[in-house]
């Protein structure tokens, strides 16, 4: 009698057996797989479509797509004539829709919070920002940076955050606010006001 390949493990068995003797795969649930596709024979385009939420019409593209793709890996060769693993499952991830924005909340630390009425506030919250200028230098460890800030006098109009992204300095004067963006995550080890400059020193 004509025998035929295993299409798991590609011995030679009877051509009547519903299950390989050496591997153990079923041909027929193997082959209702290959027809009905990996969510088996009770899948619908109703279900995928509701679990999906895919826009009209699109879950049938999606079906024939996973099917080439499980047709694709069928057929591939692993090596010593294995065909595709068994186990191995494709998952659809559902994305935002379009439109949806996931917003991510930044991180925001404020080292040494200056007390302030709010009055105070409101009249720093509409100063107009420059960048203030800088001068960077090395001392042994330490990184040194001297922020010019003319009319700045005392740390009480100074606030240092530290955000996800970096270090934002903002110095208040009487008409302008100061502004300085290290782009790197640091370690503060010391700061003050001197001569109407801010000096921060961070770890190198």
């Amino acid at each position: 009698m004509l025998k035929r390949k295993c299409p798991s493990c590609a011995k030679k068995i009877e051509r009547n057996f519903n299950f390989c003797p050496y591997c153990g795969v079923s041909f027929k649930a193997r082959n209702e797989q290959m027809n009905f596709g990996m969510l088996g024979r009770n899948d619908s385009s109703e279900k995928v479509q509701e679990e999906l939420k895919l826009p009209f019409g699109m879950n049938k593209i999606m079906n024939s797509l996973i099917k080439q793709i499980e047709g694709q890996l069928g057929n591939m060769d692993f090596g010593d004539g294995q065909n595709m693993p068994r186990g191995i499952k494709i998952r659809v991830a559902r994305r935002p829709q379009m439109g949806q924005v996931v917003q991510k909340t930044p991180e925001r630390k404020i080292i040494d919070t200056p007390n302030v009425s709010e009055e105070e506030n409101e009249r720093r919250t509409g100063l107009p920002k420059v960048e203030g200028k800088s001068k960077v230098r090395r001392l042994g460890d330490t990184i040194i940076y001297e922020i010019e800030t003319p009319g700045v006098t005392r740390k009480g109009d100074v606030v240092l955050t530290e955000l996800a992204t970096g270090l934002e300095i903002k110095a208040y004067s009487e008409n302008k606010c100061y502004v300085k963006f290290i782009p790197l995550k640091v370690e503060v080890v010391e700061w003050f006001v001197r001569d109407q400059r801010v000096i921060v020193e961070i770890k190198g």
